[in-house]
């Protein structure tokens, strides 16, 4: 039965794929406050106050002893303190935004250099 020009019959096989429902998974967007940062801020700022006015209490007044060392243990308090507010700070921020804005890295580069102060101090009440 075969005759030249005639028609094969082809089989075609036809594979229907289901395509799997795709689900959006959205974000809520953070509603959080900054009162942590702030709270860690403000402290730090006081711990530096306190340390700075420890640094110019006179040697006769009645806590004047305590007062020798006491101021660089305040700094130290105070930079850790203000890494901790500003190291939160760039978090949320970056975790906000997505990418390197400017409050990210100011808030990130102040960080540094809190954290870079209180080991600055560390090192030289420990000499």
């Amino acid at each position: 039965m075969t005759r030249t020009g005639s028609s094969r019959k082809e089989v075609i096989f036809v594979t229907a794929l289901r395509e799997m429902p795709m689900t959006e998974v959205t974000r809520m967007p953070t509603r959080r406050s900054h009162v942590t940062e702030w709270i860690l801020g403000v402290v730090g700022v006081l711990a530096a106050g306190v340390g700075a006015w420890m640094y110019y209490v006179p040697a006769d007044w009645f806590l004047g002893g305590l007062a020798e060392g006491w101021y660089f243990g305040m700094f130290i308090a105070a930079g850790l303190l203000l890494a901790a507010a500003f190291g939160l700070f760039a978090r949320m921020a970056y975790v906000d935004d997505g990418e390197w804005t400017t409050p990210v890295i100011v808030s990130t580069v102040l960080s540094a250099a809190a954290l870079a102060g209180a080991i600055a101090f560390a090192v030289i009440l420990i000499i």
